[in-house]
């Protein structure tokens, strides 16, 4: 009789089950509903802030640049008014409140007007740290002057190299380089670089002309020796002068021997140098030779001293004309037959004494050649790619 009671009430709880279940899931979907609008909520409200924040910090860097640019502009008007003094102190608030190129290259000029070298050199430092390039010209030659003043000849050579090589049209900056240079050569007891000029040797008619240089002290000489040989005049007068088909015979004969002493210098057979100044002696020999063989002499030459003697062979290392050409000769005329030697002795060359200083005084004429003579090595060998380009950075082609 329980048994038959309890199995009348199966139904009914098994509706109560089905009803608990149905209220659970309600109030599940309920709260998930919640959550999510709590959510969309939260979201708003952090966009909100973030957008207000974002908005607060672009009206305080504005700020910032606003107030610093306000402090190097009272730098401007005080330098223009010759206080220095005062440009400073305006300039060091404008880097204080944010820091910037503009204010540091200011302020070095004002350092070098007050003979605050080192400061105008640490100022210049860090405004080229910046890579500002619109500032660099500006930066590399403050910064050269004041290197100069400091003593720093060869920084301060190289300073003015690079500005030159940036802005190639200015007078200033060469002559600036060329102080510095000859404060250096001074300094370092080097043979000064010589002046030279174009002595035109006039052959057949006066449209033919073919060009030598020569250095100064030749030209001069020259020029004595044409005054003191022209025949006096009479009367008072001074006579025409010769013509270019009286002046013929002169040029032939001269051209002549050059070419007679040339081939007898190219038939003659290289010795090994058996010192520096040897090398330098027979390699300046066949550098001012117009012959045809000239080129593969001076290669032969440089073969002609073993690698392994290289670092010893100079000891005060290689004159600057003479080391931009051997590093092209090593270039032009060894590769690819024979690369791995070349670049071995190039190499042995970054190590010898004054190498920074005979690259940073070569003649800039060179430079062209070395950069051309280092792409064509680059793409005969390239293999050899890393190599050619640390040789490149370390000899600044």
């Amino acid at each position: 009789m329980v048994r038959r009671a309890l199995a009348s009430l199966a139904p009914a709880f098994a509706a109560m089950d089905a009803a608990l279940e149905a209220r659970r899931a309600s109030d599940a979907v309920r709260d998930l509903r919640r959550w999510i609008s709590s959510a969309r909520e939260d979201d708003a409200a952090t966009s909100s802030a973030a957008r207000e924040g974002a908005k607060a910090g672009v009206n305080a860097r504005a700020t910032v640049v606003n107030e610093s640019d306000a402090a190097r502009e009272r730098g401007n008007a005080a330098y223009r008014d010759g206080r220095y003094e005062d440009a400073i102190e305006a300039y060091g608030e404008s880097v204080r409140v944010a820091v910037n190129a503009s204010a540091l290259a200011n302020r070095a000029m004002c350092w070098l007007k007050l003979g605050e070298w080192t400061r105008a050199e640490a100022d210049c430092d860090a405004a080229l740290g910046m890579d500002d390039g619109a500032l660099a010209v500006k930066c590399l030659q403050r910064r050269g002057l004041a290197r100069r003043e400091l003593k720093k000849y060869l920084e301060s050579v190289m300073d003015f190299e690079e500005a030159v090589r940036l802005e190639p049209k200015s007078k200033i900056l060469r002559e600036e380089r060329a102080k510095s240079q000859k404060a250096f050569e001074l300094e370092s007891k080097l043979r000064p670089t010589q002046t030279r000029f174009r002595i035109p040797l006039i052959d057949g008619d006066a449209s033919d002309v073919a060009s030598r240089e020569v250095p100064a002290s030749s030209a001069s000489k020259a020029s004595e020796v044409e005054a003191s040989s022209s025949p006096p005049t009479s009367g008072g007068t001074s006579s025409s002068a010769p013509t270019a088909r009286e002046r013929k015979p002169v040029a032939t004969a001269c051209d002549d021997i050059v070419e007679k002493a040339a081939a007898i210098a190219a038939s003659k057979p290289i010795v090994a140098p058996k010192s520096a100044a040897e090398f330098e002696r027979a390699y300046r020999a066949e550098m001012n030779s117009s012959s045809e063989l000239s080129e593969a002499r001076r290669a032969e030459i440089i073969a002609l001293v073993p690698i392994d003697r290289v670092p010893a062979f100079f000891p005060s290392g290689i004159e600057p004309d003479v080391l931009a050409d051997v590093s092209t000769i090593a270039l032009e005329r060894r590769f690819p037959s024979d690369a791995n030697d070349a670049l071995a002795w190039l190499e042995c060359t970054l190590s010898l004494p004054r190498f920074a200083v005979s690259v940073a005084l070569r003649p800039r004429a060179a430079t062209p050649r070395l950069a051309a003579a280092f792409d064509t090595a680059a793409r005969l060998a390239p293999e050899f790619a890393a190599r050619l380009n640390e040789l490149r950075r370390a000899y600044r082609a």
